[in-house]
């Protein structure tokens, strides 16, 4: 069985970073949380993720426990969230060229559960899926780009789940919007995806091998 992994002198160095003690680049801090959850949410974890994230509003915290541990799933089903997270979403692509397709997938919506990741993998390759993600992300970093410790906690996050779309549900209660990204945090936590292709939503469920 793999142990969890946690260098206590790289967060000794991101206590430094982040207090304005010493200045990093922010991928020095990219393997902070990498193989800290391999024994799941433990006590351990626990502390250490709340150092990491003491500098920041309490919804990160929250939210990555939410996620990661026990904690009771929230009431609906994946449809309900996958609807809310592509609503909030939608009040930022409202004003990008191309997107008009994209909205009326949107406005519209036609659902295709599949059980095979590939599946979900071409339709992440399609126009609408593609303008989705880089207008979700080019907002978010705009949001935080002026401010060096988000910029970096952005950073360190992705290295939880390698999951852009997670990392910016993690951080949704920081990012000054009327667009809520957290409704990704119960698609995630109940083992799913999504992507949108040119007609419709692909809604993926992880079914774990007996």
């Amino acid at each position: 069985m793999y142990k969890a992994s946690f260098d206590n002198e790289l967060l000794n160095d991101w206590c430094d970073f982040c207090e304005g003690k010493k200045e990093f680049d922010s991928c020095h801090f990219s393997t902070l949380l990498m193989e800290t959850l391999l024994e799941g949410y433990t006590p351990k974890f626990d502390v250490f993720i709340k150092e990491i994230t003491k500098y920041f509003d309490s919804s990160v915290y929250e939210n990555i426990k939410y996620v990661f541990s026990d904690e009771k799933v929230s009431q609906g089903g994946v449809k309900d969230w996958v609807i809310n997270d592509l609503i909030e979403k939608r009040k930022i692509i409202e004003h990008v060229e191309d997107s008009s397709q994209l909205k009326k997938v949107i406005d519209s919506p036609q659902f295709l559960f599949v059980k095979d990741r590939s599946e979900l993998y071409e339709a992440r390759e399609t126009d609408n899926n593609t303008i989705l993600y880089e207008e979700v992300g080019d907002f978010v970093i705009a949001n935080i780009d002026n401010d060096k410790r988000l910029f970096a906690l952005k950073e360190v996050l992705y290295n939880i789940a390698s999951d852009s779309d997670l990392v910016n549900a993690f951080l949704s209660g920081l990012i000054k919007s009327n667009a809520d990204l957290s409704n990704y945090l119960d698609i995630y936590k109940n083992g799913c995806d999504y992507a949108v292709d040119d007609e419709k939503i692909l809604i993926y469920e992880f079914e774990p091998i007996d």
